[in-house]
């Protein structure tokens, strides 16, 4: 009986996990459902990760920051998305074996290609009609950006990454069809034209590549080159927009953000201006005269972000936690099993990835994102006891 239980648990977790790249609504549904169930059972000992306790410090100084707003009652969501952080302690108490490990993966993959599907087949329509109308809002490399089931490209192309990053190591022990999936999510990651992910890509690949077999490499990157070959006039054309002789809007709000926030963390170091109150201050710190060309509701970079709304005992907390996640990462890679030694590199692309990712955009704060970033990281750590039982 205690079997079912935690293999349903695990089920409902995994579940989560994968309607992230679906919906949202679903996602924290089936999170509820999966925590409740969790608190209600208890089917086993519970495993906390390492960096509980950094999890726990940034939580805290979340809530003192919001203590020391001026508008607390704003920065009330920042408190309710605590709730995604069950996600980590589900993956690590639940995705216990070797095979769960297998599964995760193949399900990710699976429900990351149906959306990688739809989001080409949203470019290729977007594209015909651009080639039609040659306007910059039709643009699908610009403003008409493929979007897949999320509302939004950046949301799209972050998860993607996160799910191409992490298959990379996992192509080493599955079978060789989950290369098609893992390529057709990696061409939907260069047809994105998100050039954050495209940074994030290449480093989650470099993080790993020197403990991949050559074969695994050429599998995972060969695809993506194709495609990048094959659309490199559109890639030019999307680089070279921020080289045109006007500023392009989107990269000069960028400048300006990245510029407002270090201002915002020199005048509010300790508890920042207050959580969800970037919006409201950046006007504050704006030199220009146009604010209606670009969104300043986050400021493109979670290190920047984290610091500006919140402060740098914040912030501390969010370097404790990122160290956390490496240190005991790499620690398992020295230690783990050959059979589990490909799941952590698979947190450590995802981790690297994301990482890079968030210096030019607010992953951190992105609720689908989010899940999925905590269920593939928090794997590896339920594993290291979970391993001997592979069933």
């Amino acid at each position: 009986m205690r079997g079912s239980r935690d293999f349903w648990l695990f089920a409902l977790t995994l579940a989560s996990a994968a309607s992230a790249l679906v919906s949202i609504a679903a996602a924290e549904t089936l999170l509820a459902l999966a925590f409740l169930g969790w608190l209600l059972f208890r089917p086993g000992r519970i495993i906390w990760p390492s960096y509980t306790l950094p999890l726990c410090a940034f939580m805290a100084t979340t809530v003192i920051s919001l203590a020391m707003s001026p508008q607390p009652e704003l920065g009330v969501a920042s408190v309710r998305k605590f709730v995604l952080f069950a996600m980590a302690f589900l993956a690590a108490n639940f995705v216990s074996t070797t095979s769960r490990a297998r599964l995760s993966y193949r399900v990710l993959l699976a429900v990351s290609a149906g959306a990688s599907i739809l989001a080409l087949v949203q470019f290729t329509n977007a594209y015909i009609k651009f080639r039609t109308t040659h306007d910059l809002a039709d643009d699908p490399t610009v403003l008409r950006r493929m979007t897949g089931f999320m509302g939004h490209w950046i949301t799209f192309s972050a998860e993607q990454l996160l799910v191409w990053c992490a298959a990379i190591p996992a192509l080493m022990i599955l079978s060789r069809r989950w290369v098609a999936p893992a390529a057709v999510t990696g061409s939907a990651l260069v047809l994105s034209f998100t050039r954050s992910v495209w940074l994030g890509a290449v480093a989650g690949l470099l993080a790993v590549a020197i403990n991949l077999p050559r074969r695994t490499l050429i599998g995972a990157a060969l695809p993506v080159g194709l495609v990048a070959v094959g659309a490199s006039g559109l890639i030019q054309h999307r680089v070279m927009m921020s080289f045109q002789e006007q500023a392009f809007a989107p990269d000069a709000g960028r400048v300006a953000l990245l510029s407002g926030g270090l201002q915002m963390i020199r005048d509010h170091p300790l508890f920042g201006v207050g959580p969800q109150r970037i919006h409201s201050e950046f006007p504050r710190y704006y030199s220009g005269t146009d604010l209606s060309n670009f969104y300043y509701g986050h400021l493109e970079n979670n290190i920047v972000q984290i610091g500006a709304e919140r402060g740098l005992l914040c912030l501390a907390a969010f370097f404790w936690f990122i160290f956390e996640l490496y240190a005991s990462l790499v620690a398992m890679l020295r230690t783990t099993g050959e059979n589990t030694r490909w799941i952590v590199l698979s947190a450590l692309a995802a981790l690297t990835g994301f990482m890079v990712a968030g210096l030019f955009e607010y992953n951190f704060g992105d609720s689908e994102v989010l899940l999925l970033f905590l269920f593939i990281v928090s794997i590896p750590y339920g594993l290291r006891t979970g391993e001997a039982a592979d069933v």
